[in-house]
């Protein structure tokens, strides 16, 4: 077993849902069933999973679960397992005790480590966003360029099947599988964002419902997506993407930027744009849709904003405090700055915007983030999978913590059906709005 002695700071809605493929079996088998032979190492691992928790978790407490009775209840039942399926089904439930994020079991087979796997093909996209509200799954994105702006796709629009399954199926699926330590809509967008991808000329079957409750039936061949590939060992390989424009207004002109994760391929990129953006007005950070990365590169990232050292707040580990310590820039950007979140705002993203917003340099716009925001480690387990496991708590300068309750909004703005039939982002106005006010006065 090999620990990778790297802290992911902050990250975990990059990952799967942590699904299990079959049910782990419950109770005492029956007598006159055959007798089941466990998969190899598949004490060892169990064990494996136990002890890092235990020995690595932040909070001696465990949250308020008794990690000791877990092992009582959960360890004889590896004996009931029959294949590599059942026992990550059991240890998945297991961690599902702590009722909090960052606990995942990630197999093996979807690392991307390996020429294997540099050679395959990379994901492609059919053009769209999607997010889960009351109403059904909204449209909230349609690509410049891509399978869904050529089909006739808009914003605002209903997504109601994917290849024959209605989005209510893979909502509840999601539900399930997330074993209540995500919020059911991040859940769910992870589930329905895997769904709308495909490989690059592959074929996916949509329907849709317009915004006269009438449904098209289209389907889409996926594309190559403008995208870094990112490979980093026990993680599923990652594609990373920033967009970067300019707004101008009668009495402001203001920079946006859009990226996927924070990880370092892309972080010159972002810190590019930026610099570009240093004449203007107002900065507008939009990380609805970054589910996470590394902690160090928000540090980095935010430094950009900052003329004096400060602090995002600490990593509070089981014996220790570690601050997120913010460099000092002596040409950093220090007009106004807004932040736009939704629920698929997560981890990593979580400690930029919450840790900004404590410290007053940023006003959020949007809505309440995932609320999964646990510093984590991976280590490789005796079967070959990865444990990504929380090691420590991030706290503001406030002393806030994101896990569960999320970053609220400054000003909490949704994002209704009206508003993207109409082709506008009412989130983006806002901050727009704020932004040109202030440049005004």
């Amino acid at each position: 077993m090999r620990n990778l002695l790297r802290l992911l700071a902050l990250f975990s809605a990059l990952l799967p849902l942590a699904a299990p493929v079959a049910a782990a079996p419950q109770g005492p088998l029956v007598a006159d069933h055959p007798v089941v032979e466990p998969p190899p190492r598949a004490h060892a691992t169990f064990e494996a999973v136990w002890r890092l928790v235990n020995d690595q978790h932040f909070d001696p407490e465990f949250n308020g679960v008794d990690w000791d009775a877990v092992r009582y209840d959960f360890e004889p039942r590896v004996d009931e397992v029959s294949s590599v399926a059942e026992l990550r089904a059991l240890i998945g439930e297991m961690l599902g005790q702590l009722g909090q994020s960052h606990f995942v079991l990630i197999p093996h087979e979807a690392l991307g480590d390996g020429a294997a796997s540099s050679k395959a093909s990379p994901p492609g996209t059919t053009g769209f966003d999607v997010r889960v509200r009351p109403g059904g799954v909204l449209v909230t994105r349609v690509d410049a360029a891509g399978p869904a702006r050529d089909a006739g796709v808009r914003t605002g629009w209903y997504l109601v099947e994917v290849d024959g399954t209605p989005v209510d199926e893979l909502i509840a699926q999601a539900a399930a599988e997330s074993r209540g330590t995500l919020r059911h809509e991040s859940a769910a967008w992870k589930m329905l964002l895997a769904k709308v991808g495909a490989e690059i000329g592959a074929t996916r079957a949509f329907v849709f419902e317009d915004g006269e409750d009438q449904r098209h039936a289209l389907e889409l061949v996926a594309i190559e997506r403008d995208a870094k590939r990112f490979d980093l060992s026990g993680l599923p390989t990652m594609y990373l993407e920033v967009a970067a424009q300019r707004l101008e207004r009668e009495q402001a002109s203001i920079g946006v930027v859009r990226f996927s994760n924070w990880f370092q391929p892309i972080q010159r990129d972002i810190e590019r744009a930026l610099k570009s953006m240093r004449d203007c007005d107002g900065v507008v950070i939009d990380l609805r849709g970054n589910s996470g990365g590394s902690g160090l590169m928000a540090q980095a990232i935010a430094s950009q904003f900052f003329r004096e050292k400060t602090s995002l707040g600490i990593q509070r580990m089981r014996t220790r405090d570690q601050p997120l310590t913010v460099r000092k820039k002596p040409k950093a950007f220090e007009g106004p700055l807004a932040i736009l979140t939704d629920e698929t705002t997560g981890s990593c993203s979580e400690v930029f915007s919450g840790g900004m917003q404590a410290l007053g340099r940023a006003v959020v716009f949007g809505e309440r983030t995932a609320g999964s925001a646990l510093p984590a480690t991976l280590t490789e387990l005796p079967n070959d999978d990865y444990l990504l496991h929380a090691i420590a708590d991030y706290l503001t300068v406030a002393g806030e913590s994101m896990e569960g309750d999320g970053v609220q909004p400054d000003e909490r703005v949704t994002l209704d059906r009206d508003s993207l039939l109409a082709g506008r982002d009412p989130v983006l106005e806002a901050a727009v709005d704020w932004i040109s006010a202030q440049a005004g006065s």
